[in-house]
């Protein structure tokens, strides 16, 4: 059978590591653990489960590091975890059926998905060992770091396969503040391939480094003409943009990102999310949502998980309840919970809506005389619903206020 060496470089990653190797012990022959300079008990803790350590001096280099811990391990192939990632007992088991009948001579490298909220990428995370010992193989780039040198005619894509990088709430600044020293000293030695200006324009948006960002972004146009990229930098220009108040600057990106790729359905779903929850134009939020709710997860670049999960679905069914479309707001709302959202409450109760069940909770006598003022004064309706919804009301309360409202308008009707 195919061996397997479990591949890692950590520093301080105490609250994980014991983690990160309980995942791998079911399918990993031998674990090795390199550390660049631990200062807590990581060292102590892989060894205690089992991992061979090394160590390696750190050289602000992913790649070296990777490559070094490469050439420790002695299996047929190699797979590699960071100290934060995560596998669930059902994907453990996959990647031990993977390791019995896929895994050959044939092959040089698997990709499966990659998930750190909210996106979703493939990776090259198993390699043959031997390509690597020949230098046939290499990890390159000091950060965001990849595998050079694969034949893509000689590998697999498994998507029933993730792994989640579940990184500590209080390492995401460490992380971000390092990545872009990184990237800032990649670019001054004279790094400007594709990949590079791409991986350093896209911290600096999520850093919301304004003038860098600008300056790198505006260098990332006029050199890389990979679509996918191109796409992807728009698409994050949103809310790099809306973070400084610039709203006619992320819808531009937006409509720009489109023209590089309408098969994506980022754009789309955060088109129509503006114009339903910032523009109050819920009936122009249909069209696009309705488009983005149609496309699935692509197998290429970055894809935003959320939208092309509930998403869509979350924000149609809104958009409707807000035009009061009550039946298309229940279906949609019952679609989007079958796709897992992270808030249920509010979808729920207009999943389970029930005409005939008894009446409605009114809403607070406050919010009540604010609804109806507001309706005296022309307020579209649809505004007003959404301002009870950012408020904390549930559906039925807010059609009950509603309800409550067009009687006193209309007091000889019933």
């Amino acid at each position: 059978m195919i061996t397997l060496s479990l591949a890692m470089i950590v520093k301080n990653e105490s609250a994980t590591i014991e983690r990160a190797l309980n995942c791998a012990k079911l399918f990993a022959d031998e674990m090795i653990v390199v550390d660049t300079g631990s200062t807590d008990d990581t060292v102590a803790k892989a060894e205690a489960m089992g991992a061979k350590v090394r160590h390696f001096g750190w050289i602000d280099d992913f790649a070296a590091a990777r490559n070094y811990s490469f050439s420790q391990c002695a299996m047929d192939w190699i797979i590699w975890l960071d100290g934060d990632d995560l596998i669930s007992s059902k994907n453990q088991n996959r990647i031990l059926d993977l390791k019995g009948s896929v895994l050959n001579d044939d092959l040089q490298a698997i990709y499966l998905r990659y998930v750190y909220p909210p996106f979703h990428q493939w990776r090259e995370r198993m390699a043959r060992r031997d390509l690597f010992a020949e230098n046939k193989l290499r990890w390159k780039n000091p950060v965001h770091e990849f595998i050079d040198g694969i034949d893509s005619r000689k590998v697999k894509y498994f998507d029933t396969i993730s792994i989640l990088h579940d990184t500590p709430p209080d390492r995401h600044a460490l992380k971000k503040g390092r990545n872009i020293s990184l990237l800032r000293k990649h670019y001054a030695s004279g790094a400007t391939d594709d990949r590079s200006l791409y991986i350093y324009a896209v911290e600096c948006l999520h850093s919301l480094l304004k003038d860098e960002g600008e300056r790198v972004v505006g260098q990332f146009f006029s050199k890389v003409r990979i679509p996918e990229y191109r796409y992807e930098i728009c698409s994050k220009m949103y809310n790099f943009y809306m973070h400084f108040c610039e709203p006619e600057r992320a819808l531009e990106a937006l409509s720009r990102a489109i023209v590089e790729d309408p098969t994506r359905a980022e754009a789309y779903y955060k088109l129509g999310r503006h114009l339903s929850d910032k523009a109050d134009r819920p009936a122009d939020a249909i069209p696009l949502l309705t488009v983005a709710s149609m496309i699935r997860i692509p197998g290429h670049g970055t894809p935003e998980a959320e939208a092309y999960g509930y998403g869509p679905r979350d924000s149609l069914c809104r958009a409707h309840f807000r035009l009061e479309n009550i039946d298309a707001a229940r279906r949609l709302a019952a679609e989007a919970l079958e796709r897992k959202p992270p808030q249920t409450k509010w979808l729920a109760e207009l999943a389970r809506w029930d005409e005939a069940a008894p009446a409605f909770e009114p809403l607070p006598p406050q919010w009540q005389e604010w609804t109806e003022g507001n309706l005296g004064k022309g307020v579209p309706r649809w505004t007003i619903i959404r301002i009870l919804e950012e408020n904390g009301f549930g559906p039925r309360q807010i059609v009950e206020g509603l309800r409550t409202s067009d009687r006193k308008a209309q007091p000889g009707k019933t």
